[in-house]
């Protein structure tokens, strides 16, 4: 990655991160995302088959990664 890249992804992170954007479920709005629930289909993983979602991981940071493959 060139260092303009790492530059202007690092704006973009301390963009989202900024109070005050009035849309609700966005950080930094005041407000909480609405909560949901998917199934682990991950077989190595230790919630494999359970439903997990954000409550489940209320008071930590957590990152949520979706993929879709054919």
């Amino acid at each position: 990655m060139n260092p303009r890249s790492l530059l202007f992804a690092g704006a973009l992170a301390l963009a989202g991160c900024a109070e005050g954007s009035g849309t609700t479920g966005i950080v930094g709005s005041g407000e909480p995302a609405p909560d949901w629930k998917l199934v682990d289909v991950n077989p190595d993983s230790a919630t494999h088959e359970q439903a997990r979602g954000p409550s489940d991981y209320a008071g930590s940071v957590s990152g949520w990664y979706f993929a879709h493959a054919t």
